[in-house]
């Protein structure tokens, strides 16, 4: 492994985790990259979920503009009021702003707005959602390294800040 990785491995696992968000590890299929870190979120006491996936390739891809791409997904709980034209463009803005404060370029994806008809003991009402499927180059170190857990804790913050005001959680 790449010395690199390893300190993009070990920024993860020294960032700082916020409270009201669970973190777990998921495997990077292999195809994607020579090497990857994944990390799945919850966000306590709503429905948001997501993961995000830290790619590095041993080879510069031109497509990524680096040997790093980050690739990330979001469902998130839409308030009934939230339904309109503008949605995708209010949720992939506030996004983008999240993101963007930890360096990042090429960033490309896409927001979907989501309607589902529960059947059965459930409640009748539909459920609406958003999902958020998002990839973007990481500004990487000089020395091509790069601060993997600033892009993680990036996307815990937009998946935690879509639900709860700021002022609700502190950082562990």
């Amino acid at each position: 492994m790449p010395d690199e990785v390893w300190d993009a491995v070990l920024s993860v696992e020294r960032m700082p985790r916020l409270s009201g968000v669970s973190y777990r590890e998921i495997p990077v299929p292999c195809a994607m990259a020579s090497f990857g870190i994944g990390v799945e979120m919850d966000c306590d006491e709503t429905r948001s979920t997501g993961w995000i996936m830290v790619l590095y390739s041993h080879k510069y891809r031109n497509d990524w503009h680096s040997h790093w791409r980050c690739a990330a997904f979001a469902a998130l709980p839409l308030p009934g009021n939230e339904r309109d034209c503008l949605t995708p463009s209010m949720y992939w803005d506030a996004m983008v702003d999240q993101i963007g404060a930890y360096g990042v370029e090429h960033v490309s994806g896409t927001v979907t707005v989501t309607r589902s008809t529960v059947f059965g003991g459930q409640s009748d009402a539909p459920e609406t959602g958003c999902e958020i499927r998002v990839s973007w180059t990481p500004l990487d170190y000089a020395d091509g390294g790069l601060d993997a857990g600033a892009q993680v804790g990036a996307w815990a913050e937009f998946l935690r800040s879509m639900t709860q005001s700021e002022e609700d959680y502190s950082v562990d």
